[in-house]
């Protein structure tokens, strides 16, 4: 993954940015009760904003989103922070080349996180997983919450320069450019190892090549089609006023 298709996020922005995605992600196979997080980093700020605990992906609004400063030391302790929020930090400290992260626990996602191999595999089966060309991370230390520094950093590693990293028996994190990006990945990684799955159950599989998948991601993954895609998406579904927000106080 490079940076040649960040799209810059104003600073105003960006919680409205973290809500939409939180909704679209959570249509997408993404919700799991309170859990899971969305955050947005604008271009060259140590700004982030991140979804709050207690709401579900799929009743954001912007009043559920929380801003944070990556150069204070106590910005996990924030009220209303994700306790899993180390993965954010320190994937942002890391990756300056990623303006989105993303935390969830997808079905066919964390199922093949779950299978007993060091280096779980996504065959390039469809347009879909072509966007992996990079293949997946996998953070194998442990299946307990990400709730430390130490623990972050290790999924920062675990990801290295990839759209992806699966967390074993546990969850994924997917980061992107800027939120389209981020958000397109992890719908289609959901989509992709949902199709691997069924191929699988269905016969032999017939991957395409390596070069087959490098030809077809230009025309495939271009930052105009993601300008389109993220249009749909707000049309389907922006939230409304913060009416909609919950009162919770819990969530990993």
């Amino acid at each position: 993954m490079t940076s040649d298709n960040r799209r810059d996020t104003p600073r105003s922005t960006a919680p409205e940015q973290v809500a939409l995605a939180c909704r679209i992600i959570a249509a997408f196979g993404h919700e799991d009760l309170t859990l899971g997080h969305v955050s947005v980093r604008p271009a060259g700020n140590e700004r982030v904003y991140i979804k709050r605990k207690g709401v579900a992906l799929g009743e954001v609004t912007v009043e559920d989103v929380i801003e944070i400063d990556l150069n204070d030391s106590d910005c996990l302790s924030v009220p209303g922070m994700h306790l899993e929020a180390a993965i954010h930090v320190e994937v942002y400290r890391s990756r300056p080349d990623v303006g989105a992260v993303i935390h969830s626990h997808p079905l066919y996602a964390t199922a093949l996180g779950a299978t007993a191999t060091d280096a779980p595999h996504l065959e390039f089966l469809a347009h879909d997983s072509v966007l992996f060309e990079d293949g997946l991370g996998v953070y194998s230390d442990s299946a307990e919450l990400i709730t430390t520094t130490q623990q972050g950093r290790g999924v920062a590693e675990a990801l290295g320069g990839r759209r992806v990293a699966l967390l074993k028996n546990h969850g994924v994190v997917v980061v992107g450019e800027d939120i389209r990006w981020a958000v397109m990945a992890a719908v289609t990684l959901e989509r992709a190892i949902h199709l691997q799955s069924l191929a699988r159950s269905l016969g032999t599989i017939e991957p395409l090549s390596r070069n087959a998948a490098e030809a077809i991601f230009p025309a495939k993954y271009q930052d105009g089609l993601l300008d389109e895609y993220w249009a749909l998406w707000k049309r389907r579904f922006s939230p409304r006023s913060g009416t909609e927000s919950s009162d919770g106080e819990t969530g990993a």
